[in-house]
């Protein structure tokens, strides 16, 4: 059987790293950006749980030209999507720059299915130590998120893209 997945990518253009090979960190959101992107993320929403009945294994990501997750009505977004019977998965990618136990509370709180929720953590090491990304990944994985991990193929960052497959978890799969 065939599997729907839908990627979802909004109208977000802001991130709140200030990473120097990033065009997203180069740009203010304003107030007006943000009202507009989660008015537009709720009738996403809306409508896939008006439009995924009847179909069979789809999955939904959210890849946002910026960071979502930072914004609660992403998290209770896919929490909803996630209670959807046709939904296997729903996730999105991130820099992990959330706060876990408070994002999860929002997710758990919303009637968000734990186990369909993934996560795609990208490494910034401009902005965090392999040490920290590492912590917040171990973090999600024992609250029970499935993710995966990546970063952006920088030559210079080479040794430290070693050291943060050294020290993530076996199970958490990385990619540059």
């Amino acid at each position: 059987m065939d599997r729907l997945e839908i990627l979802y990518r909004g109208s977000l253009r802001s991130c709140n790293y200030h990473c120097s090979y990033c065009p997203f960190s180069k740009h203010r959101r304003s107030e007006q950006e943000l009202r507009k992107d989660r008015e537009q993320w709720e009738y996403f929403v809306q409508t896939m749980g008006k439009r995924t009945k009847g179909l069979q294994m789809c999955t939904l990501m959210v890849v946002p030209y910026g960071e979502a997750l930072i914004h609660p009505w992403y998290w209770e977004g896919l929490a909803y999507v996630s209670t959807l019977s046709e939904i296997q998965a729903a996730g999105a990618q991130t820099n992990l720059s959330f706060g876990a136990e408070e994002s999860l509370k929002v997710f758990r709180q919303s009637g968000g299915h734990m186990e369909k929720l993934r996560l795609w953590g990208t490494f910034h090491p401009e902005m965090v130590s392999v040490d920290e990304f590492v912590k917040k990944c171990r973090q999600l994985r024992d609250a029970g998120v499935n993710l995966c991990a990546g970063a952006v193929g920088v030559p210079a960052h080479l040794r430290l893209l070693k050291e943060l497959r050294e020290k993530l978890p076996k199970e958490i799969y990385l990619w540059i």
